[in-house]
């Protein structure tokens, strides 16, 4: 059937257009087809414990490998942790100049009350460590739960080949929740039509410009990210103008294909083209497609204020900070992962008592946003393996991308 034969991304557009024709002609009356995104709201909430639990704990593996690989390991996972960090904060910046969700505030769902934080930095910081992790996971208290898991991830990897079967368990729990999570996403086109629908007969046309701003300020947030990789590089002495020429091939496949994974080959030739030993460009690029997420965490913290100020909820510093926090953790291991970023998103909007629902609004324009943030994770994989193997000795001095080189 020609429907079928489409790609995710292409139904879900095509849906979006069809609700958007339904919601102006019918109006309020839409309402009768809402169900349709609620429901996928519910299974994406479903999906994001059994997919995140297993899927940190199985990534935290890949964390033996900077010891094999020395200091340059550790710099490539340092870089990664800062250039992301970083990200967040750019998002806290244009979400608070901008504010892309501001000027229309939606009724929030029934029964939804929002419970201002009123613990101290040092209280949060006490309360993340749970007295009794099986509480934890009963009550869903996510940051409790993100400490336990990273840290049974981090002491099972520490056990090497003792720990092996229970490794592959929690792989295999992993790919089993992908599964779920990739069936689920085959009702995205339906969800994300019901909800615009629902949005543009409830609200009218005008609902449609703050989703534009929206996107306009991921694609601007994604133009400092740039900004901030060309300083980096001219930093390190390496020519930005020769770095893009290199790695133009994979970051134009991740930005049409908006995924990192299918380019990892790619990119890895790339930076090894560039001067980079051959196990560190294939340390640095498979960990970067596993926690280097630059883009996407810019994204989804733009995304926890747009809910949050769509919705009326004033949305304190502490909370956003722990957006740009949780945005760094959570996405670890979801990289390529069709529905990943959707099922994250919906953990940060949870953990910092947002309703899930804004999960369907943004659902709407998450194809445009994804095409630069993917092609930001995968250039950003590589510069920062490049600059850590630079500063290490380890890059060839003869690199075709070096200032002054004749290449």
């Amino acid at each position: 059937m020609w429907w079928f034969k489409q790609s995710l991304p292409n139904r879900i557009f095509i849906c979006i257009i069809l609700g958007v024709v339904l919601g102006m002609v019918f109006g309020p009356k839409v309402e009768a087809i809402k169900p349709v995104g609620d429901i996928f709201v519910r299974l994406v909430s479903m999906m994001v414990i059994l997919l995140v639990t297993p899927a940190l704990i199985s990534g935290m593996g890949v964390m033996q490998d900077p010891k094999k690989i020395g200091r340059v390991g550790i710099k490539i996972v340092v870089l990664f942790v800062l250039t992301t960090i970083v990200a967040g904060v750019f998002a806290i910046f244009l979400g608070n100049v901008f504010k892309p969700g501001s000027g229309i505030e939606m009724a929030p769902p029934e029964g939804y009350v929002y419970n201002k934080p009123t613990q101290t930095m040092k209280d949060l910081l006490m309360n993340i460590v749970p007295k009794n992790p099986v509480e934890a996971f009963a009550k869903g208290d996510l940051l409790s739960i993100l400490f336990i898991v990273l840290f049974f991830g981090i002491a099972l990897a520490s056990l090497g080949e003792k720990g092996a079967t229970m490794q592959k368990f929690f792989a295999e729990w992993t790919d089993v929740s992908m599964k779920m999570l990739q069936a689920i996403m085959e009702l995205a086109p339906y969800a994300a039509g019901a909800l615009i629908a629902f949005s543009v007969g409830v609200h009218g046309p005008r609902i449609l410009g703050p989703l534009g701003k929206f996107v306009g300020l991921v694609w601007l947030g994604e133009l400092l990210i740039i900004i901030e990789y060309v300083l980096m590089l001219l930093a390190n002495g390496v020519s930005p103008g020769k770095f893009v020429r290199h790695i133009m091939e994979p970051a134009m496949v991740s930005f049409t294909t908006c995924s990192s994974m299918a380019t990892l080959a790619s990119n890895v030739k790339c930076t090894k083209r560039m001067g980079v030993p051959d196990a560190i460009a294939t340390f640095g690029i498979t960990l970067g497609n596993v926690i280097n997420m630059d883009g996407t965490a810019l994204y989804q913290v733009l995304a926890v204020l747009f809910v949050s100020q769509i919705y009326g909820v004033s949305l304190p510093l502490s909370s956003q900070i722990m957006a740009v926090v949780l945005a760094t953790v959570v996405t670890i291991s979801l990289v390529g992962v069709p529905g990943a970023g959707t099922a994250s998103l919906g953990l940060i909007l949870l953990s910092l008592g947002l309703p899930v629902e804004g999960v369907g609004l943004v659902l709407a324009v998450d194809r445009l946003c994804d095409m630069p943030r993917t092609m930001l994770n995968c250039i950003g994989d590589s510069m920062c393996t490049i600059i850590a193997a630079k500063s290490e000795g380890e890059l060839d001095p003869e690199s075709p991308i070096l200032m002054g080189s004749k290449s």
